[in-house]
C-alpha cells in the first residue's frame, strides 16, 4: 500500500456534505446590517421538495415539446410576463427561506412569515434583497461546511 492510499483511507466522506442550513447576512448599500436570513441547504427537505417540483415541471414541458415534434406540430413556448418572472424568482427564494432575525418596517415589528417574505421580495423598491438572496442560493460556498477549528 502506498503512502497516498493509506492517507486517503483516513478521509471521512461526510466532509463533502453541505450544510442543512446557512445564514445570509443582509447587505444594504454595500454594508452589512443586523438582519440575517436562514436558508435551507441542498439536502434539506424543503430544498429537495423544491428540486423535485422544478424537475417535474421541466419534465412535463419536455414531454409536451416531444409530443409536438412527434405529432408534426410546431412547438410554441409559453411567454412569461415580467410579473410571472418576478413571482417565479420570489418563489425560488421563499421556498428555501426558513426564517429571519427580528426586523422592523416603518417602526413596527415585522416578523418572519412566508406571506411577509413574499411581500418584501415582491416589492420592487426592495429588489436588492431578491437579488442578494438569489445570488446567495446560487453560490456553492454558501452551504459549504466549515471545518472545525482544532
Amino acid at each position: 500500500m502506498t503512502e497516498k492510499n493509506s492517507a486517503s483511507a483516513g478521509f471521512d466522506l461526510s466532509a463533502v456534505d453541505t450544510a442543512d442550513e446557512s445564514v445570509m447576512e443582509v447587505v444594504v448599500n454595500g454594508s452589512p446590517v443586523d438582519w440575517r436570513w436562514t436558508f435551507a441547504g441542498p439536502g434539506h427537505p424543503k430544498t429537495i421538495e423544491q428540486s423535485n417540483r422544478l424537475a417535474k415541471e421541466r419534465l412535463r414541458k419536455e414531454k409536451l415539446q416531444e409530443q409536438a415534434v412527434v405529432n408534426g406540430k410546431k412547438w410554441k413556448a409559453e411567454e412569461e410576463t415580467v410579473e410571472q418572472a418576478l413571482e417565479r424568482n420570489v418563489s425560488l427564494v421563499v421556498d428555501r427561506l426558513l426564517g429571519w432575525s427580528p426586523v422592523k418596517m416603518n417602526g413596527q415589528d415585522y416578523p418572519f412569515s412566508i406571506e411577509n417574505a413574499r411581500a418584501v421580495l415582491m416589492d420592487r423598491r426592495k429588489g436588492q434583497l431578491l437579488i442578494q438572496a438569489l445570488e446567495f442560493l446560487g453560490e456553492e460556498q454558501s452551504f459549504t461546511q466549515r471545518s472545525e477549528k482544532s
